[in-house]
């Protein structure tokens, strides 16, 4: 975790710019989530958002949810610096400095999200911050993972990785910046869809899904029992 605490310290000054870029279907992606968290919240949430890095997909929720009461956790204090400068004047923001694992509420959030950073854990840390976070929801609450997902063969995974690759290389991203996203994903533990998907019906959530997917990048979502 300290080697992942210090790559995206590193990249916290330019890792906004190059997020259209890495992510050939960016708004599709993150579009999705706005859509969940629009048809499956209240109009005040209490939302958390696990690994938010720089606070661009708090900003997906603040775009569908304004009057959200929101905390943004990060194991990287200068990418949450990033995030409070973009929410400067914000009402009702929180910031912590925290590993996933630490996550210890029960029962006070309406909304819990992430994006491409649960799949830093290795497996049993997926399955277990699956659980928290479903313990730390409201009866009825919404979790949401916007992540990168693993092929469920080699040669599948092969086939992904070509894809992101080649579509980031033709997005005409500097040279430097891809070179820095490859190796960060030197620490991904990705882990295929479907065991996610069965991860998350152990933690106890229901209506359990996959609401999109293209090749590698999946939007995984599931709600606490009423």
């Amino acid at each position: 975790m300290t080697t992942v605490r210090t790559l995206f310290d590193a990249a916290a000054a330019s890792y906004d710019a190059g997020r259209r870029l890495l992510i050939p279907c960016f708004d599709d992606f993150y579009g999705t989530v706005a859509e969940l968290v629009a048809a499956h919240t209240p109009e005040a949430p209490r939302g958390l958002d696990l690994g938010a890095g720089t606070g661009l997909l708090s900003a997906v929720v603040d775009s569908v949810r304004p009057r959200a009461r929101l905390v943004l956790t990060d194991l990287a204090e200068a990418m949450l610096d990033k995030a409070r400068r973009r929410f400067a004047g914000r009402p009702d923001t929180e910031y912590r400095v925290m590993d996933h694992l630490a996550l210890a509420a029960e029962n006070e959030f309406d909304l819990v999200v992430s994006a491409l950073s649960i799949h830093h854990l290795e497996d049993d840390g997926k399955a277990e911050i699956y659980a928290l976070a479903a313990r730390a929801l409201k009866p009825g609450g919404l979790f949401v993972n916007a992540d990168q997902v693993a092929g469920d063969t080699p040669d599948m995974e092969a086939r992904y990785w070509r894809h992101w690759y080649e579509a980031a290389k033709a997005s005409g991203i500097a040279a430097a910046e891809l070179e820095a996203a490859v190796e960060r994903q030197q620490l991904d533990r990705r882990a295929p869809l479907a065991p996610q998907l069965a991860w998350l019906r152990a933690a106890g959530l229901v209506e359990v899904e996959c609401r999109y997917k293209n090749v590698s990048f999946a939007v995984m979502c599931g709600r606490k029992p009423a």
